[in-house]
């Protein structure tokens, strides 16, 4: 991490992107008879139509209507997430698994299913910025106003990252804060260990 850039958060919790990343891709398919056509990364046939190989028997990816068999369905919880879907994908188990044995199509896989889960998230917290309670941060876009009256810039569309999305600066601030807590309570650590989850 870049001096520039840790000083960056030192400084603010608010980041600014000058263009507006694509909230979409697109792929396109080109059927025998008729010219091209656009699907969704969302769409069920894109996962087998990109990767033949670990749906080789035809069937299908993700959607966002997938639902839970009946054992894991609960009154809160009827369909099955992203990140959800791509752990199950993603599970070792005993018999064969052509998935683990494709070698870089196995990585390619996870990062395209690691891209779609982000962009997916992330374009949900664009679309419910109102349900996430933004209009509550008046302060803050206060102050990014009088910044841009300041330097004569363009202010482009307040999105808001709650602490729950993770790499956001809250959630950053929020972790130190819990490793702050830990510190009080048992003392500085002589070593560290690390958990990935």
């Amino acid at each position: 991490m870049g001096l520039k850039y840790r000083h960056f958060l030192e400084q603010t919790n608010i980041a600014s992107i000058k263009s507006q990343p694509p909230a979409n891709r697109d792929i396109c398919i080109y059927p025998v008879a008729d010219s091209y056509k656009n699907i969704s990364p969302l769409n069920q046939c894109s996962d087998p139509m990109v990767y033949p190989l670990p749906f080789r028997n035809g069937q299908c990816g993700w959607n966002p209507n997938m639902e839970h068999v009946e054992e894991r369905r609960s009154a809160k919880r009827v369909r099955v997430t992203q990140s959800e879907y791509f752990s199950y994908r993603f599970a070792v188990r005993n018999a064969f698994s052509i998935l683990h044995n494709s070698g870089k199509l196995f990585q390619q896989y996870i990062v395209d299913a690691s891209v779609k889960t982000e962009g997916f998230r992330l374009n949900y917290l664009r679309l419910n910025q109102k349900d996430l309670l933004v209009e509550l941060y008046e302060r803050l876009l206060d102050a990014l106003q009088t910044e841009v009256a300041n330097t004569g810039s363009k202010m482009g569309k307040l999105i808001i990252l709650p602490s729950s999305f993770q790499g956001s600066p809250p959630h950053m601030q929020q972790n130190y804060q819990d490793a702050m807590v830990q510190v009080m309570k048992y003392g500085r650590l002589g070593f560290f260990r690390y958990l990935y989850m």
